[in-house]
């Protein structure tokens, strides 16, 4: 075989390679845009109190989040389906235990991000004290695309060494957009 065929028939074959690479990536990106469109539209339930999270925060007013005198369990997001968010949960250590976020589309309960939000969020509680401290996490969620909001239930949950069990402490409602991949 001459060495101009070989050139041809590598040529050839690394044409096909990036053709079929083309297609399956179009296919691929088809697939992401399928699941996430149940995100898609969903109304806003008029009845309901919805905050829209912050898109970012100051050093000066991360900072002051740390000096704020709370009286219960709390949960504070901030950020965007483009950046990613940000977690502060105030929580009374009176268990040793991890304390962590889960997430839920309103609308549907669908559980977001199970795996990422608990894993992200996971703060390690091994000092009680008197008073209520500040944890903190950061993630994306997965679900939906940029700039289209859907209502979700953000919920700040415990579970102890000791008894294993899983305690729900509190929950607020965020209009959140998603990541998209």
């Amino acid at each position: 075989m001459t060495l101009a065929k070989k050139i041809i028939i590598g040529i050839s074959t690394f044409i096909i390679l990036i053709i079929v690479f083309v297609f399956w990536l179009f296919f691929e990106i088809l697939n992401d845009n399928e699941d996430d469109k149940i995100y898609y539209g969903i109304e806003i339930p008029e009845n309901m109190k919805f905050d829209k999270p912050i898109e970012y925060l100051s050093f000066k007013q991360i900072d002051s989040l740390h000096n704020l005198k709370v009286e219960q369990e709390k949960i504070l997001v901030i950020g965007s389906g483009y950046s990613g968010y940000d977690f502060y949960m105030w929580h009374k250590p009176d268990d040793k235990g991890k304390l962590f976020i889960k997430a839920f589309e309103l609308t549907q309960n669908i559980q977001l991000s199970e795996w990422k939000l608990s894993t992200r969020t996971e703060n390690e509680i091994t000092k009680l004290e008197n008073n209520y401290k500040i944890y903190t996490g950061s993630t994306v969620i997965d679900e939906g695309t940029f700039e289209n909001f859907y209502p979700v239930r953000f919920e700040l949950w415990f579970k102890s060494n000791q008894s294993g069990k899983e305690k729900k402490m509190t929950e607020k409602n965020y209009v959140i957009d998603g990541w998209d991949r």
